[in-house]
């Protein structure tokens, strides 16, 4: 597939791995699922997994993308430059006090897809990057009391204003039932880890993710 790059190809979903939730044999099949699902070009799995050695990272990487490459969707790499480089990944997503996204493209290339996270609307339009995942949307995360979806909307307001052209993903408590109404106030897209990865989650919630979103593969 065409490498996701600043104006080029971009995502609907972006589907989180936390191996603390999931194992890898399940996560892989939960993602190979998506994968074939989703429209080409319109999810980007990101490996995050903070917890794991390097090395365990690297080979699960090269599962992922393996696996998203082969469905025609993409890869991002959650913090690690070095890993992302090393994965030919699409992207990379950044903490909102990480490197600074300029640095990063002097790194790995102008064409890498950038996103960051983003805990305010104030600062979504601020974050110079391709995406912002603004958290938490739906459900408290890390501690955090939920924004709300009058959030979306006023930082999609502020984002379009800035005229970067940045992409506003909704993260926190998203899945099937809210991704909707999630698009309805103003994101891009959303960005998910428990609901695909819960395990209490069948194929079905996957793939009604997918059609609350608009992305489903022509005749699957």
């Amino acid at each position: 597939m065409p490498r996701l790059a600043r104006n080029g190809v971009q995502p609907n979903l972006i589907a989180i791995s936390d191996r603390r939730v999931l194992d890898r044999a399940r996560t892989l099949q939960r993602f190979a699922v998506l994968a074939a699902a989703a429209r080409p070009g319109s999810v980007l799995f990101q490996l995050r997994d903070l917890e794991l050695s390097l090395s365990e990272r690297l080979s699960f990487g090269r599962e992922l993308a393996a696996l998203s490459h082969a469905a025609g969707q993409a890869l991002a790499v959650n913090d690690r430059l070095d890993l992302a480089v090393l994965l030919d990944a699409d992207a990379v997503h950044l903490g909102e006090a990480g490197v600074e996204t300029e640095d990063v493209r002097n790194v790995v290339g102008s064409e890498l897809w950038v996103s960051r996270a983003c805990h305010s609307v104030e600062r979504a339009a601020e974050l110079d990057a391709d995406g912002v995942l603004l958290a938490p949307v739906v459900a408290a995360r890390k501690g955090r009391t939920p924004l709300g979806l009058e959030a979306l909307t006023l930082a999609r307001t502020e984002v379009d204003r800035a005229g970067r052209g940045t992409r506003l993903f909704a993260l926190g408590g998203v899945d099937a039932r809210s991704a909707a109404a999630c698009l309805q106030a103003g994101a891009h897209g959303v960005a998910v880890i428990g609901a695909v990865l819960d395990a209490a989650h069948g194929d079905a919630e996957l793939l009604a993710l997918v059609a609350a979103l608009g992305i489903a593969r022509s005749g699957a």
